[in-house]
């Protein structure tokens, strides 16, 4: 994930760590699902399931960082702007 993130993580180096970490989870909790490691072949329902089912438990504040890396991940991709109406939801915001 780090080549991956590389050209688009920006901002503090502890940001940039949390964000790696947490893009690990998401591609572990990814592929243990659907059976998809490689984030080329992740769409936007893939990530919406992972912010609707798979951290539901989660904080607020936690979700929202989650979501904050998934944002990451579709500028990497160059799909934020397709995929943003699919990842609207609760998480959105820090305080849920």
């Amino acid at each position: 994930m780090s080549l991956f993130l590389r050209d688009v993580l920006t901002g503090a180096k502890a940001s940039r760590q949390r964000h790696l970490r947490q893009a690990a989870l998401i591609q572990q909790a990814i592929d243990q699902h659907w059976g998809l490691a490689n984030p080329h072949r992740w769409q936007a329902k893939h990530l919406r399931w992972f912010l609707a089912e798979h951290i539901a438990a989660l904080s607020p504040v936690s979700r929202y960082r989650y979501w904050l890396t998934i944002v990451v991940i579709a500028r990497r991709r160059h799909r934020l702007q397709e995929w943003q109406p699919h990842l609207c939801g609760p998480w959105q915001r820090p305080g849920g």
